[in-house]
């Protein structure tokens, strides 16, 4: 008798859930506090996946704090604009 795979994966997102959990942090952490839980999501996360899974959210995560940060596009490249 085989039994169903253990997992928390699911096909359907809970985006309420995940705005909430993201609101309690904003309203809750400190940004030093925000960057622990970050990572130990991060390492939690890494116990799970293989490398290319690995790969993939490194590459998600740079693009997310690139696409977040205040810099405009012209700085952040190390464009000189003040000529």
């Amino acid at each position: 008798m085989t039994q169903p795979p253990r997992t928390t994966e699911t096909i359907n997102r809970d985006n309420a859930t995940i705005r909430d959990i993201l609101t309690q942090i904003r309203e809750r952490l400190s940004v030093p506090d925000r960057a622990t839980l970050a990572l130990g999501l991060i390492g939690h996360l890494a116990t799970m996946m293989n490398r290319r899974q690995m790969e993939k959210l490194m590459t998600e995560l740079q693009d997310e704090a690139q696409r977040v940060q205040d810099v405009p596009p012209a700085r952040q490249r190390g464009i000189d604009t003040s000529s």
